[in-house]
């Protein structure tokens, strides 16, 4: 029978101090350079990983033959522009992945001390810029310059890296990849246009879950066919009132309960206090934007659910409690049976009143 081996002993292991080094933002240059031509690539790809880590290294790294290694390249957020456009090419799942979480907003430079509203719109180089002296964590995805009327250097507009790779991301084939990127997407707006019209119902939810969206998108997504995705935009804090006035009519309870979840109106949120369903009533509830009169019309609900939901509501008021109280006063299962709770249900709403301790429920 062979020994056993401790990881230690076994062969080709890395010693902790290099995986450290590797990860170290204060490891010299020389010393990431050394341990990006490590065998293991483990040490490398937490040299791809590392913001301390050069530009040239990180080019360097963008091809190596290990995916991790290529996949930490791409979520390093100091990778080069043209070495994120190199990457959108790499036909690793791993790589595409991590394309895809990169964040989409791009910020405008500030102008250049000087400057004046006169000056020529500043356009990204298209040629290889100059050596930078190191990475920096503000550092914008491109290199931009303002370009002056006696400049000689011949200049093509385009488009910054993360927009490219938001398009590059809402055409992929895998799914998982789609939903991420819409997950991070604040633009551009036609990456989103497109994930809005993906066959995934996933994919949808993430944009209408997204509040970068435009309201003519939260419209159109509000009459999709999935409740899953229309439950989304009741959801979105970007979502206009009257939107929301429409999905509260929606035939899907689900639907009505992201609606009583949101910043509803008051007349809204009077109307689902209506609801036929339990589960919406509860959640008007348990809204801290409910009218006080409302929370109070509520302690008379048949609902164990909207009954709990009522008493650990902040803002529910004492005459709420009060009347939740005269309604659990009496004792016997006759008397629970009449006000609809049920033992079960009437026992939680006691000892939730109870934890709650409001004056009048101690009476």
């Amino acid at each position: 029978m062979p020994a056993h081996r401790s990881p230690q002993s076994t062969k080709g292991a890395v010693p902790d101090p290099e995986l450290a080094a590797a990860t170290s933002p204060t490891t010299a240059p020389e010393d990431l350079e050394r341990l990006a031509a490590h065998a293991d690539a483990a040490v490398r790809s937490r040299v791809a990983a590392n913001s301390a880590s050069p530009p040239p290294l990180l080019t360097q790294l963008s091809t190596d033959p290990s995916a991790r290694v290529r996949a930490q390249v791409a979520a390093n957020p100091t990778t080069p522009s043209d070495v994120i456009g190199l990457l959108q090419k790499d036909r690793s799942q791993q790589v595409q992945r991590r394309l895809a979480a990169r964040p989409r907003a791009v910020k405008a430079s500030a102008a250049p001390r000087g400057a004046t509203p006169d000056e020529p719109e500043a356009v990204a180089l298209s040629a290889p810029a100059a050596p930078d002296p190191g990475p920096s964590l503000t550092a914008t995805p491109t290199e931009v310059v303002a370009v002056t009327p006696t400049s000689t250097t011949e200049l093509t507009p385009v488009a910054p890296a993360s927009t490219t790779a938001a398009r590059a991301a809402a055409t992929n084939k895998q799914r998982a990849i789609r939903h991420r990127a819409t997950r991070a997407a604040t633009g551009p707006p036609e990456a989103l246009e497109r994930l809005a019209r993906d066959l995934a119902r996933e994919v949808r939810a993430a944009v209408a879950s997204n509040a970068a969206a435009p309201e003519a998108l939260l419209a159109r997504l509000a009459r999709d066919w999935d409740s899953r995705v229309r439950e989304q935009v009741a959801l979105n804090p970007s979502t206009p009132p009257e939107l929301l006035e429409r999905l509260g009519r929606d035939w899907r309870s689900r639907v009505r309960c992201a609606v009583a979840a949101n910043d509803a109106p008051p007349h809204l949120l009077a109307r689902l206090a209506r609801d036929w369903s339990p589960a919406v009533r509860e959640r008007v509830a348990a809204s801290t934007a409910t009218p006080a009169g409302l929370l109070t019309r509520l302690a008379r609900d048949r609902s164990s659910r909207v009954l709990l939901a009522l008493v650990g509501n902040p803002e529910t008021p004492d005459a709420a409690l009060a009347e939740t109280g005269r309604r659990l006063g009496g004792r016997g299962v006759h008397v629970m049976s009449a006000l609809g709770l049920g033992v079960t249900g009437t026992l939680a709403v006691r000892r939730a009143l109870a934890r709650r301790r409001p004056p009048a429920a101690q009476r």
